[in-house]
């Protein structure tokens, strides 16, 4: 006979973003808009189809991973169960 395993409880539900991170997401897309128009007026060459989305993805991915580094914070969250003591 086949033994049963008792299952694991399920995984919580993603957190659902408050407003403040939606303001969070504003400012980093509406930063990088703005810091790529001011820098692409004195560089033309930064009008280009693959650096302006280059610098967008940079900007909205690298700015909070630099923040997180200054905080000494992990950049990457850490994945499996976690451990919280009883």
């Amino acid at each position: 006979m086949s033994e049963s395993r008792p299952v694991p409880p399920p995984a919580p539900a993603p957190s659902i973003p408050g407003p403040a991170a939606k303001y969070v997401d504003f400012f980093l897309y509406a930063s990088a808009a703005i810091t790529y128009i001011a820098l692409s007026i004195y560089n033309k060459w930064l009008l280009d189809w693959i650096i302006g989305p280059f610098w967008l993805v940079a900007w909205v991915w690298g700015l909070p991973a630099l923040v997180k580094l200054a905080r000494r914070q992990p950049v990457r969250p850490r994945r499996g169960p976690s451990e919280v003591p009883e």
